[in-house]
């Protein structure tokens, strides 16, 4: 395909021609792929609304529990993927089946590093290093509990995730 573009610039027409070739290679490499993705049902939804952001596979190196899965997609739904209610059960049910990985461990408040209070816990980066600045300070947790004191910490968001942070 050519493309003729004239431009006015100071009085004279420049011609710019372009010339633009799509193999078909290029034009399938466009298209969200199903390579090494399992088959089963569910698979070309989970395609259809994963792949247009990255290639659907990467989950194959990813294993997580349903609870997991459904933080992944929620978080995907609001970063811009499209897919209606149906849709997202079904990606879940796919990723659950195909890709299931074992319980998480929770997270030791007294080891963690900043990044695991923010992903686990929910904490601001600024409530996961207040988090981080008092243990470092005033020495480990002896419980939960102990966070209360932490300045600048929501602990209403630790206290809905005791199934996932310990203090040992």
């Amino acid at each position: 395909m050519t493309t003729r573009i004239r431009c006015a610039l100071a009085g004279s027409t420049l011609t710019l021609v372009t010339t633009v070739a799509l193999t078909a290679t290029a034009i399938q490499t466009a298209q969200p792929s199903a390579e090494g993705m399992p088959d089963g049902p569910g698979r070309d939804v989970t395609v259809r609304m994963c792949g247009v952001c990255h290639e659907a596979r990467r989950a194959a190196s990813v294993r997580l529990t349903v609870d997991g899965w459904a933080t992944v997609i929620e978080g995907m739904m609001k970063r811009g993927a499209k897919g209606s209610e149906a849709d997202v059960a079904m990606v879940l049910e796919y990723l659950s089946t195909h890709f299931l990985g074992e319980a998480a461990q929770p997270v030791n408040v007294n080891t963690a590093p900043q990044i695991d209070l923010e992903l686990v816990a929910g904490l601001l980066r600024s409530e996961a290093r207040a988090v981080v600045e008092y243990r470092e300070k005033n020495g480990p947790f002896k419980a939960l509990d102990d966070m209360k004191k932490v300045p600048g910490l929501d602990f209403k968001k630790i206290d809905s995730k005791r199934d996932f942070i310990v203090a040992m």
